[in-house]
């Protein structure tokens, strides 16, 4: 899948038209335990530089409705450390938000207004009901999946603006602030290869396992579920989550599930990969990346990438596929 042309980019401010994607210049990714950063290069389409810094415990909470940066001074700091350390050329800063920070939700109509302000308030007046906010108090950030006559799909993203602003902030400026904010996981979707049958996506990362449900170019299914306490939570658990989601599939979807694409940053180690795969009966597959391959990277920074830098893949990978 692509998202060649998403509705008002989050952090874009009055942008309303739909774009064709600009691949960011400058990456950045923040999470709870690390931040990770990339320079990417549109001509050549490849991620020229990666690398990452571990964020203190706690300097980042990331949550839907209440305040995500505890520790200001620290996340701004280590964002600082880490577009130094890829090198900042300029240009437009891309950023990758914790998908608990942010909500997506499948929105279904029999049809759209042509005006584009109406279609905005449609989807905002539909998303009041995945929020725990004021709807007025989201920013908003859509694409039309399917627009036929008397079925209309869109995937819609909605970020509060508060949270959103507080992620701006501790960017401290960098190139004017970002020019396109994206939920971590809608990143990775652009690597799952289109097919005519199911494919599930499991990214587990600090805080977070969700799943995503493809076929073709339409996004079928999303949940994301907030792991509050990683220290204790099993593998059982999260086996159990990806079975739901199986089930999900073929009991309401009546799809058949060909490929399960596993992400987990930092690296799930071969026992807990094996572990999980036995238990849901099925292969997990590694994500391809494309022409973003760690072998293209600076000796030092390879590690880096395999370890977190998936999602920069996915963004080099979209401009592949919106060209």
């Amino acid at each position: 899948m692509n998202w060649a042309d998403w509705k008002k980019r989050l952090g874009w401010g009055v942008h309303t038209r739909a774009a064709r994607f600009v691949l960011p210049t400058l990456a950045l990714e923040v999470e709870p335990g690390f931040v990770a950063g990339a320079r990417l290069d549109a001509s050549g389409r490849r991620v020229q530089r990666a690398g990452f810094r571990a964020l203190a415990p706690g300097a980042l909470t990331p949550s839907l409705h209440k305040p995500n940066v505890t520790d200001g001074a620290v996340v701004r700091a280590t964002i600082a450390e880490v577009a130094n350390l890829v090198g900042n050329p300029g240009g437009t800063v891309g950023l990758l938000i914790p998908d608990v920070a942010a909500r997506v939700a499948l929105l279904q109509f029999e049809t759209l207004p042509n005006d584009r302000r109406e279609v905005e308030s449609l989807v905002r007046w539909r998303l009041r009901e995945f929020l725990p906010f004021a709807p007025d108090e989201a920013r908003l950030s859509y694409q039309v999946l399917v627009n036929e006559p008397g079925a209309v799909e869109i995937l819609g993203v909605a970020v509060r603006a508060s949270v959103l602003a507080e992620y701006e902030a501790v960017l401290g400026g960098i190139n004017g602030g970002p020019g396109l904010v994206l939920p971590v996981s809608v990143a990775l979707l652009p690597l799952i290869p289109e097919d005519d049958s199911g494919q599930l996506l499991l990214h587990l990362c600090p805080g977070a396992l969700t799943a995503a449900v493809l076929r073709l170019n339409r996004v079928l299914y999303w949940r994301t579920r907030p792991r509050e306490d990683e220290a204790g939570e099993s593998l059982q658990e999260v086996a159990r989550e990806a079975g739901r989601v199986l089930a999900t599939c073929q009991d309401h979807l009546n799809l058949r599930v060909a490929n399960v694409w596993f992400c987990a940053r930092p690296p799930a180690t071969a026992e807990m990969k094996n572990a999980l795969a036995k238990a849901l009966g099925r292969e997990l597959r590694d994500l391809p990346r494309g022409r973003a391959e760690a072998s293209l990277l600076p000796a030092g920074e390879r590690d880096a990438f395999e370890r977190f830098g998936t999602p920069f893949a996915g963004l080099v990978a979209n401009l592949n596929e919106s060209r």
